[in-house]
């Protein structure tokens, strides 16, 4: 057996065999890269030549002598639909290389149909712009500087609560636009919103408006656009003397007086009810009174239109005292009946 061994080592078919399947396995190898490669490049010329369509906002661009002009009815943003390559409108729609610019220059005041163009899109995408056209209204261009009028409704204030004085962020606002609205606007108001029975200081940043005299709002640019409004809400207050006055009828033969430790009190309400106020005079009911006592008076009881007062109540010490001339003339009355009715006896 080692010799027939040996033996096929050493023909030369062995090697020829042997060389055949060698050469068969390099084939097949060769040609499977090749297929795996052709496999691959075909799916990437697939993805680059796939295409695709995406819409696009982008803003638009005035072309014109905005310090000469002042230019309304154009949209702030335009819709572009664009369309190729997938790899191309990806690249395009994330870096947004491109802009959209109406071209005014040459045009004069009044109103014009502008067509739109774009600028910087690549040459390989196709492209429709919406809207093709806008209509723009180029007006002489004008500023001026006015006040700022803080408004607010004063129903909305708790009753005898007022507003003082509003402290303003910029007491002026500039306002650009086109002569005819400039010529307009009859003043610039800030809007205070008040929610229902205010009564504390408001802090607000409100939005400027320019006015016509009817009240329409008009179409300029405000700077600053906003203010913050700082609008103190208060109870008026009045610090008053008191007295106190006997009501009602007492006991016969009794006097009475009053002794209060309260000199004067403040009172709250709205200005009109405070300024009819000269003092707090505070009434006290003797009628059911049989001793000396003391009544302690809320004083919104006794004012009328005051919402409050500090201090809220007073007490008053009340002192009956039997009065020495009236004693005296009932005593004299008894007398005379009883020598009356003496007299009668005897007859």
């Amino acid at each position: 057996m080692k010799f027939k061994f040996n033996q096929i080592w050493d023909s030369k078919w062995f090697y020829c065999l042997l060389a055949l399947i060698l050469a068969v396995a390099l084939f097949a190898y060769v040609n499977m890269e090749d297929l795996n490669r052709n496999r691959n490049s075909g799916s990437n010329d697939t993805a680059i030549t796939a295409t695709t369509s995406r819409s696009l906002k982008v803003p638009l661009e005035l072309k014109a002598d905005t310090d000469k002009y002042f230019i309304t009815g154009y949209p702030q943003h335009v819709t572009v639909e664009v369309e190729g390559s997938s790899s191309l409108v990806t690249v395009t729609a994330n870096t947004l290389n491109f802009r959209v610019v109406a071209d005014l220059s040459g045009l004069g005041v009044g109103t014009h149909t502008v067509t739109l163009k774009q600028q910087g899109l690549n040459k390989d995408l196709t492209y429709a712009i919406k809207p093709k056209t806008i209509k723009v209204t180029i007006q002489d261009r004008k500023s001026k500087r006015m006040p700022i009028q803080v408004k607010y409704n004063h129903d909305s204030l708790a009753p005898g609560y007022s507003a003082g004085d509003p402290t303003l962020s910029s007491e002026t606002v500039d306002v650009t636009g086109g002569k005819g609205e400039i010529n307009r606007v009859y003043q610039v108001v800030a809007n205070v919103v008040m929610s229902r029975n205010t009564k504390t200081t408001i802090d607000q940043e409100v939005l400027l408006q320019a006015l016509a005299e009817d009240g329409s709002t008009l179409n300029v640019v405000l700077s600053p656009a906003t203010v913050h409004v700082r609008l103190p809400i208060t109870l008026p207050s009045k610090k008053l003397p008191v007295t106190v006055k006997q009501s009602g009828t007492g006991i016969r033969g009794q006097s009475y007086s009053f002794k209060t430790s309260t000199d004067s009190v403040t009172v709250y309400g709205s200005s009109a009810v405070l300024k009819k106020l000269d003092s707090v005079t505070i009434p006290v009911d003797v009628s059911k009174l049989t001793q000396t006592t003391t009544q302690t008076v809320r004083l919104t009881d006794v004012v009328d239109g005051i919402v409050s007062s500090d201090p809220k109540t007073v007490k008053v010490t009340i002192n009956m005292t039997t009065d020495a001339a009236a004693a005296a003339g009932e005593t004299s009355s008894s007398a005379e009946t009883s020598s009356s009715s003496s007299g009668s006896s005897n007859d």
